[in-house]
């Protein structure tokens, strides 16, 4: 088991003409043993927060403290040690190698750290076994469904014994029925084998099998609750009144940029051509936020 504690986390990615922070002072903490599902919409930073803590990428500023030890100090070997020993990974996309069986793709991580050959097919049958595969260790992906792939992603990300898993939107590949039959998966997984788990999603229904459910909007943690506390409906309410008044105060934002574009170039303080380039890329994002909103009926 492992702990998680964010503080004042922020990540912000550039481009030539755009910067988007994907988080902003972020702060969080996830118990030893804790099934923690992160809900929110795309873009609110999910994946973003979840590649932090995984050291799949790094912040700029803040710490992320797993087991006491600050990950964002960790050398690039150290990273690399990190996501091989404690680290699962789950992805919305299974990643499995084809042309490989259920059980040869469950060998992988454990071929990466020297597991020796009788070792690892033990374990690989194992896990495949618990995860509810026992018969199709042998099929190859293309003879599995989309929620049997899934089921062989989460025993490769089992395979080395991780204390910490990480799952991003491992169900949006999946129809309702079985994405909540992984979601039950990840509960008793959590369950029988005492693993940190957390899952982020956009479908906040999913969150009702964990002990802990958080709201993330724009970079920010803005709810934590259990299901216990507040209901589905009341925490889509949240969602929803929260991520409209979020739109609404960006497209503010967006009109008194353009207003002010225009008034620079008129000033003469651009060319035409950043006119011409900030303009586009404002007018897109404003017509993609007024496509949210109509949504609502706004």
């Amino acid at each position: 088991m492992s702990s998680v504690i964010c503080k004042n986390v922020i990540k912000i990615y550039r481009t030539d003409a755009v910067e988007t922070v994907a988080l902003r002072e972020l702060s969080m903490s996830v118990r030893e043993g804790e099934f923690r599902v992160i809900a929110g919409p795309s873009g609110s930073g999910k994946t973003t927060l979840l590649n932090c803590i995984g050291a799949i990428d790094m912040p700029d500023a803040g710490t992320i403290l797993v087991d006491r030890e600050d990950i964002t100090k960790f050398s690039e070997k150290e990273r690399i040690e990190y996501r091989r020993k404690k680290v699962g990974f789950v992805f919305q996309f299974f990643n499995l190698v084809p042309y490989l069986t259920a059980i040869e793709n469950v060998e992988l991580p454990m071929i990466a750290i020297g597991i020796p050959r009788e070792q690892r097919i033990k374990r690989a049958r194992e896990l495949l076994s618990l995860v509810g595969l026992k018969s199709k260790i042998h099929h190859k992906p293309h003879e599995l469904s989309g929620g049997e792939q899934q089921r062989v992603a989460i025993a490769i990300a089992l395979a080395n014994d991780p204390s910490l898993i990480l799952a991003d939107e491992p169900t949006g590949e999946l129809d309702y029925a079985t994405g909540r039959q992984i979601v039950r998966l990840f509960r008793d997984l959590h369950r029988e084998l005492n693993k940190t788990i957390i899952m982020v999603t956009h479908d906040i229904s999913m969150a009702v099998y964990a002990d802990r459910i958080s709201i993330m909007r724009d970079g920010k943690i803005i709810e934590t609750t259990t299901p216990a506390e507040k209901s589905i409906a009341e925490l889509l309410m949240i969602d929803t009144d929260q991520l409209l008044a979020n739109l609404e105060e960006r497209k503010e934002i967006l009109l008194r940029e353009i207003k002010k574009l225009e008034e620079d170039y008129r000033a003469g303080m651009i060319s035409l051509d950043q006119l011409v380039q900030r303009y586009t890329e404002l007018k897109n994002e404003l017509q993609k936020i007024e496509s949210e909103l109509r949504k609502f009926l706004i």
